[in-house]
């Protein structure tokens, strides 16, 4: 059985919705837990990585915490269903 450690995944895993380095959109407006996704709506950014061990209840590899970099370098995270690919095919 796979064993994940604590630290966030910078690479490729298969069966992840998003991948590192992918081109997406945040689309939700409701708030998810304290961060207000609202605020980030419509904005752009790259994944960074994916976190499966905040105890967030994520499941690997299908449901992670996806960590998106924006323009100005702030790091956030968001479940797959607050994104949209910007390429229009979505995790």
């Amino acid at each position: 059985m796979f064993k994940l450690d604590a630290r966030p995944v910078f690479v490729h895993t298969p069966g992840a919705p998003y991948q590192p380095g992918a081109s997406v959109i945040i689309h939700a407006s409701e708030e998810s837990g304290e961060l207000d996704v609202s605020k980030h709506f419509g904005r752009h950014g790259v994944v960074e990585y994916l976190e499966y061990s905040c105890g967030c209840g994520q499941t690997y590899p299908g449901d992670p915490m996806i960590a998106v970099r924006f323009p100005a370098g702030d790091i956030e995270e968001f479940w797959r269903g607050e994104i949209r690919s910007e390429g229009g095919n979505d995790g």
